[in-house]
């Protein structure tokens, strides 16, 4: 099944994402029966022309694109041709199995929500991130889509997060937290308090309430939280990065820093990451950096690919069925 790739998408975009996916024919990771890329056709063909890609995967023009700094859904409405759009149709309609998107994320929720609807019992779609901790790989979600949880929604992030972890970390019975200001019960806001209860009483491996200093301690696989604290959380670890890296560099140590921030967080420079999974939508999305250049094009591809086929979604319903009670 292919992966339909915004080519549109991003600061950066057609040029480097063209680049990004040369790359990954070029080096033979993927084959051009294996992408469907949605952008404007003589540019991209062109530029495919230029870097010696002969076998060239089928392209559904459009340059109609919503950029980062439109409403989404405004965007949507007006630009019913915008690359993300055809994207999602062409997923829905089983030209593709995956998305890849690296623009406006806004935009890339509000299209998937919308245009491949949700998994059955799923109330809302949320951002898994994968970050590394002193355990290897961990996952932190909500991320961004969901600033406004009830606390069946960030109940609902914990399964999800499950499912994502055992297929996609190999945990096979992934621990989960709740981000909080405290490790008591008792601590944070009344949503965050029921949702603890919901998560004692659910089962589920739950090691309790997790604060910001415990974040890469190993303590859980999975760590939930609203959108807002999640996006907050990424947007610090970051920027947190690119300082120590901006040290490093004022200092003559770029390469020692770039390492020491790669080990600490799993990518040296967020603009090179694959992206974050949308989960909870009837479809496989991949949301990318809005600052990603060629070299996130492959980690993202193979991303998907492998969510597409350990069946993430599958097992994602079949936990929310198996946990109706505690909804």
């Amino acid at each position: 099944m292919r992966i339909a790739v915004d080519m549109l998408g991003g600061d950066h975009a057609p040029h480097e994402l063209v680049a990004g996916v040369a790359q990954a024919l070029l080096s033979g990771d993927f084959t051009a029966d294996e992408l469907l890329l949605v952008g404007p056709q003589d540019i991209i063909a062109a530029q495919f022309a230029e870097l010696g890609v002969s076998d060239v995967p089928e392209i559904l023009h459009t340059t109609d694109v919503i950029a980062g700094h439109e409403k989404p859904i405004d965007g949507i409405r007006r630009k019913p041709d915008a690359s993300i759009l055809k994207a999602v149709a062409a997923c829905r309609d089983g030209l593709a199995g995956g998305i890849v998107a690296f623009g406006n994320t806004g935009a890339a929720v509000a299209a998937s929500t919308i245009g491949l609807g949700l998994l059955p019992g799923v109330r809302r779609p949320g951002i898994a991130v994968t970050l590394v901790g002193a355990n290897g790989k961990f996952v932190l979600l909500d991320a961004g889509a969901n600033p406004n949880p009830k606390p069946e929604h960030l109940f609902h992030y914990a399964l999800m997060g499950a499912a994502f972890s055992r297929d996609m970390h190999q945990h096979s019975n992934p621990t989960i937290g709740l981000l909080n200001i405290g490790g008591e019960a008792s601590k944070g806001s009344p949503l965050l308090q029921e949702v603890h209860k919901r998560l004692e009483d659910s089962g589920l491996d739950f090691v309790g309430n997790v604060e910001g200093n415990q974040l890469f301690n190993g303590v859980a696989d999975v760590l939930v939280t609203d959108g807002f604290v999640g996006n907050m959380v990424l947007k610090v670890v970051e920027g947190f990065g690119e300082r120590v890296i901006q040290v490093g560099h004022e200092r003559g140590h770029d390469d020692q820093m770039k390492d020491v921030v790669r080990q600490l967080l799993g990518v040296s420079d967020f603009s090179e990451a694959g992206g974050a999974n949308l989960l909870g939508v009837n479809g496989v999305v991949l949301v990318g950096h809005g600052r990603s250049k060629a070299s996130a094009v492959l980690p993202a591809l193979e991303i998907v690919r492998a969510e597409i086929k350990t069946g993430v979604n599958q097992h994602i319903v079949e936990s929310l069925q198996a946990h109706t009670e505690n909804v």
